[in-house]
Parts: C-alpha cells; structure tokens; sequence
C-alpha cells in the first residue's frame, strides 16, 4: 500500500510529541506541499519551442526608375524593377494621377518644382512590405493650352463638360475582345434611370473628374442594384494617340469608372465630337456611348 506524505517518519517515532512540535512538522509539510504544486506548475505549463522555424530574411527595397518624357517634360514615366511581389502602390504627391498599382505608368506634374515618387511593395513569401523613394525635378510649368480635342472634351472652361448615357440601342456593348461586341448590346431605353441620371463631368483647369450620381449607382456585383455610391472629386488624364490603334486615351483613378461600374479606368477615345463620346475599356472590352447632356455645359 502506497504511504501518504501524511505518514510520515516524524509521527511514528512515538506518540509523546508537544503540541509545539507537531505545529512545526505540519508548516513543514504544508511548504513542501506548496512548493511541490508550485515546481509542478512550471514544470507543466512550459511552453513548447520549435527550433526548426525560421522567418524569411527582411526584405530588400525595391527598384525602379523614373524618366521625365523628353518630348513633355511635365510627363514622368515610373517603372518598377521588382518582380517578386504580389503588390504595389505608387505614392504621388503633386501628380496626376496621385496613387497608381500599375507597374509601369505615365504621371503628369502641372507645376515646376521636386517631387518626391515611392514605390511600395508587398513580397510574395510574406516576408514584408518595403519602400523606396526618388525625387524629381519639373523644370517648367505645364502650358495650359487646350487642344481642341481637350475642348470637345471639356469646353475649355471653368463650367467643365458634363456627358451621360445615350437612350439609343448600343449605349452598352460587351465582348470578349477588344471590338468584338457579340455578348450584349443595350436595346433603345435599356438601361436603368439610376444610370441615365449619372453625369461624368470634366473640367480643363486642374483636369477635374466628376462623377456626379446623383447619390446611387448600378453595383454590377450586387444583381445590378442601385446603391447609395459617393464617388468624390478626382482628376483625369487626356492622351493623345497612346491607345490602341493610335486612339486618344482617358485615364482615370483605380477607383473612379466611366458609364458602368465594371468598366476599365484606361479608355479608349473611339469618337468624340461636340455632342457624342464613345469610349470603349482596354482592359473589359467594353464600348459605353455617351452624350452630351442637353447640348449644354453643367457646372461642377
């Protein structure tokens, strides 16, 4: 039979002990109690360790360049060097546009003076999220001379140019490449009032874009339901012959769209005259007909 801590030696080598004596043992025993418990805890609740875990090495800043244009020295080309990420973010203060993803993009500087651009990236094994920064130099103010295709576009003037849908047939194409539209034509008034509400306006001085709709817009990923959608204020870039096929192109920010939510922020200008704008995205292939509202200019 196994003995209990309580039996012992001490009790059992006789039964005359003072009262003193026995008190004296039992804070002895109930130390050791104490302390056996405590030394089991630890003992217990040691955490294991995995030698075998190693994090990745920091990782290194990234690379990339940044060239004025020779032909438009108010035009800055970013590119970036780093291919082992699955992320990045261009950081613009003073540009046009102020933020880009794009690995390689094209940035207008209106105003003479240092810039600084900064690239971040997130690496593809976790290991982190880095920078690095370059400054440039823009020697000139951008001459604010509107071309008159800038003026088919935006009037020229502090009242800006704002464009809507077109009611006709074909106001939406959709297809699975760049001119072929066989998935979907919109039919004559097929388009929801949400959208044929939505004023997409532009404004030569400081090249302002507005999405004025009117409080709601069709969420292409929500059954094509109208929500409550602020867009907010941005700019907007007019290229001339950098599309495909020589065409005019508009760019606007990543987080700003053109006709339909779903549509590319990168359009081609297919026809803009006084009264029609035609764009078709690169990227989704799709061609959105535009007019302009009423033949009149709104105020921003």
């Amino acid at each position: 039979m196994k003995k209990s801590i309580c039996n012992s030696p001490f009790r059992g080598r006789g039964a005359k002990r003072n009262l003193t004596h026995n008190k004296k043992i039992t804070k002895v025993k109930n130390i050791y109690l104490t302390l056996t418990f405590i030394l089991g805890c630890f003992v217990a609740c040691a955490p294991d360790r995995d030698n075998d875990f190693n994090l990745s090495p920091a990782p290194s800043a990234p690379q990339f360049t940044a060239k004025v244009l020779e032909a438009d020295s108010n035009r800055v080309v970013v590119t970036s060097l780093s291919d082992d990420n699955f992320q990045l973010l261009w950081d613009l203060p003073g540009g046009n546009p102020k933020t880009s993803n794009q690995k390689m993009d094209t940035i207008l500087y209106t105003d003479i003076g240092e810039y600084t651009i900064t690239l971040f990236v997130s690496k593809t094994d976790g290991s982190g999220t880095v920078s690095a920064s370059q400054k440039i130099t823009i020697l000139r103010d951008a001459p604010l001379v509107c071309s008159p295709k800038l003026a088919l576009l935006t009037g020229c003037s502090s009242a800006g140019k704002c464009w809507t849908f077109s009611t006709a047939a074909g106001a939406v194409k959709v297809g699975p490449t760049y001119g072929d539209f066989s998935w979907y034509t919109s039919p004559v008034n097929g388009l929801q009032d949400a959208q044929y509400d939505d004023h997409y306006c532009f404004t030569f001085l400081h090249f302002v874009f507005q999405n004025k709709n009117s409080g709601q817009s069709v969420n292409p990923w929500n059954g094509y339901a109208a929500e409550d959608y602020n867009p907010g204020v941005s700019e907007f870039q007019f290229l001339e012959g950098t599309g495909m096929e020589g065409r005019d192109q508009i760019i606007i920010p990543d987080d700003q769209f053109m006709g339909t939510w779903d549509t590319d922020n990168v359009m081609d200008v297919i026809s803009l005259t006084e009264t029609e704008l035609v764009i078709r995205a690169t990227y989704a292939h799709k061609m959105v007909c535009l007019l302009l509202k009423d033949g009149l200019n709104t105020h921003l």
